[in-house]
C-alpha cells in the first residue's frame, strides 16, 4: 500500500518537533528490534538550555539519555490495526517476567501479532516515551493507546493533547545503532549525481558532495 501525501507530512512534522525539542539524532523509518518499523524516533535529552527551542518545558525524570518514538497514523484503519486484542498485555507481561526470573535468554512465545504495535512498543521497550501523531478529530481521548501520549497536527503545527508516561529500560544504547542505521539507508536511497570526466579522473561534482 502507497503511503500518502498526508502520513508523509506526519513523519516530516513529527521528526521537525523532535529536533526542535532537542535531541540529538532523530530518523524516519526506524527499524527495531521485536517491534517493526517506527515512523519516528528520537535519541538524546533535553538539555537545561536548548539553543534550538527557546521556551521548552523541562521535567527532572527525563533530563537525561533517553530514546523517544512517535507513531504516525493519517487514517483511522490504520489506528485499528495496530491496536491488537487489548487482553493480550497481561499475557505479554507475565511472559516477560518470566523470562526475567530464569536469568536466561529464550525465545518467546508468539503473542505479539495479536498484542499489536502499541503494547508491543511497551511489553519490548526500546524507548522512554511513545508518542501517537494524528490529525486533529481522527480519535477520541479515550482511544489513545495506554501509556502513550498524543500528538495533533494541524494548521502545520504539532499541539500536545497528551503527555506520555515514562517507560523506565534499562538500555537505550541500541537506538543509536538504529537511528545511524536509518540515517545511513536515506542517504544511500536518494540518486548519486553522474560523475565527470576530467582530464582522464572521474571526479564528482562539487555540488554532489555537498
Amino acid at each position: 500500500m502507497a503511503e500518502s501525501a498526508l502520513h508523509r507530512n506526519l513523519k516530516r512534522a513529527a521528526a521537525r518537533w523532535l529536533w526542535d525539542s532537542g535531541y540529538a539524532a532523530v530518523a524516519e523509518e526506524v527499524k527495531v528490534p521485536a517491534v517493526g518499523i517506527v515512523d519516528v524516533a528520537a535519541a538524546g535529552k533535553w538539555k537545561r538550555r536548548n539553543p534550538r527551542r527557546a521556551s521548552f518545558e523541562r521535567e527532572p525524570t527525563v533530563d537525561r539519555f533517553h530514546a523517544v518514538f512517535v507513531e504516525c497514523k493519517a487514517m483511522r484503519s490504520d489506528f485499528l490495526r495496530d491496536q491488537g486484542y487489548q487482553h493480550q498485555f497481561a499475557f505479554a507481561l507475565d511472559e516477560r517476567r518470566e523470562t526475567h526470573r530464569r536469568q536466561r535468554r529464550r525465545k518467546p512465545r508468539h503473542a505479539s501479532a495479536a498484542l499489536g504495535k502499541f503494547d508491543t512498543c511497551l511489553v519490548r521497550p526500546h524507548a522512554n516515551l511513545h508518542y501517537l501523531l494524528t490529525p486533529a478529530k481522527l480519535l477520541r481521548a479515550g482511544e489513545v493507546p495506554r501509556r502513550w501520549g498524543w500528538l495533533v497536527y494541524e494548521h502545520g503545527r504539532i499541539r500536545v493533547v497528551r503527555k506520555p508516561v515514562w517507560h523506565e529500560v534499562a538500555d537505550v544504547s541500541t537506538m543509536e545503532g538504529a537511528i545511524a542505521r536509518a540515517l545511513t539507508g536515506q542517504r544511500m536511497r536518494k540518486p548519486m549525481a553522474k560523475p565527470t570526466v576530467v582530464r582522464g579522473l572521474d571526479v564528482t561534482p562539487l555540488s554532489a558532495a555537498s
